[in-house]
């Protein structure tokens, strides 16, 4: 059973770190458009304040997929301390 559970949450954090790259991807896009924008001579405002408000979302989900890891990462070495006693 502590098996089985061990590799479910491994399993669980290899998607919650997939999450976390594909958002910090997302959040790399959105700042270089970001910075692109902030270039142009007629800066679109809306569309900044568009590409802020992408930015704050995408970082808020980066840091809880982060999160989310950090949090499986401790239920596996708490389960393994389990194990191995």
């Amino acid at each position: 059973m502590s098996h089985g559970l061990q590799w479910e949450l491994t399993l669980l954090q290899d998607r919650w770190q997939a999450t976390y790259r594909e958002d910090a991807a997302r959040l790399r896009l959105y700042q270089r458009e970001l910075a692109h924008a902030r270039r142009l001579p007629a800066r679109p405002h809306a569309s900044i304040r568009q590409l802020l408000r992408q930015c704050a979302a995408a970082r808020r989900l980066k840091e809880h997929a982060q999160m989310s890891v950090r949090g499986c990462q401790s239920h596996i070495k708490q389960l393994s301390g389990y194990l191995s006693a």
